[in-house]
């Protein structure tokens, strides 16, 4: 592989506060900064990160973060290495009509938002975008329009979009994102790990009524780059996939891409 490849990783965290015992955030953080530390991204776009979770990852990671706290809804930070990427541009978007902030959009469960991220790569001189998304867990419209909304926010140029879309690759959201940009699943040379991104917590989870259905929810597509390998991790650092242990109910997603789009990133109006 290139030395100018890039490792990009979506990782839905799991909120704090929604569990106890095994499975509080407090028993997972160390766990999920030792997945971080295994994969090894110099982009991560994370999900269901609360004010109090972005402190555990400041204090454990030696990322710069981006994030736009909102007090309700999703939470989506953007991590990146600040030694390799200067940070051009950021801002958040509502999953919403009209992009707005800390409403419910159609018939969404909760308010969600989007983050979006303009980086600089000192080492290969392109400037690209990242997108960190959460899609609807319940509006089946909020997911359709959610994705349109993200596709059409994207900039000119390369880009990525990394997260929760809790739709399957059989949906319209997929469908969607997809034609406009690359499922690096589909197109990576390399793939290494099982399918489904969403395990649960082996029933012991509040909102869990039993073993969770295996699905693949969590996705990093692009545009401008090719996609050498894709790596779902399974299991936490020391590759232990006991439901007791995992570190969060979803699988980190990480790509190792290449830049093969123009330098040029431009950004549309709205």
């Amino acid at each position: 592989m290139s030395d100018d490849s890039l490792r990009v990783a979506s990782y839905n965290l799991r909120y704090a506060g929604l569990d106890d015992g095994q499975h509080a955030w407090d028993r997972r953080r160390s766990r999920v900064a030792a997945v971080l530390d295994r994969l090894d991204p110099d982009v991560l776009a994370t999900q269901e990160c609360w004010h109090g979770q972005l402190d555990d990852l400041r204090a454990r990671t030696d990322y710069e973060w981006v994030a736009f706290l909102d007090d309700n809804g999703s939470h989506t930070p953007v991590g990146f290495d600040p030694a390799r990427f200067e940070r051009v541009d950021a801002d958040a978007f509502g999953i919403a009509p009209d992009g707005e902030r800390g409403v419910l959009g159609w018939d969404a469960a909760v308010p969600r938002q989007a983050t979006r991220v303009t980086l600089r790569d000192r080492q290969t001189k392109t400037t690209f975008a990242v997108v960190s998304v959460h899609l609807d867990h319940r509006g089946a419209t909020a997911r359709r329009e959610g994705a349109r909304l993200v596709r059409d926010r994207l900039p000119d140029g390369p880009a990525v979009v990394a997260g929760d879309c809790n739709c399957t690759p059989d949906s319209q959201p997929y469908a969607t994102l997809t034609g406009a940009l690359s499922d690096s699943r589909r197109v990576a040379q390399t793939v290494d790990g099982p399918r489904a991104t969403y395990v649960g917590f082996g029933g012991h989870a509040p909102d869990e009524d039993g073993p969770a259905d295996p699905r693949r929810l969590d996705y990093v597509f692009t545009r401008g780059f090719e996609t050498h390998r894709e790596v779902v991790h399974a299991g936490d650092a020391d590759g232990d996939d006991d439901p007791a242990r995992r570190p969060s109910d979803h699988r980190p997603v990480a790509v190792d891409l290449v830049s093969v789009g123009s330098d040029d990133l431009v950004q549309r109006d709205e």
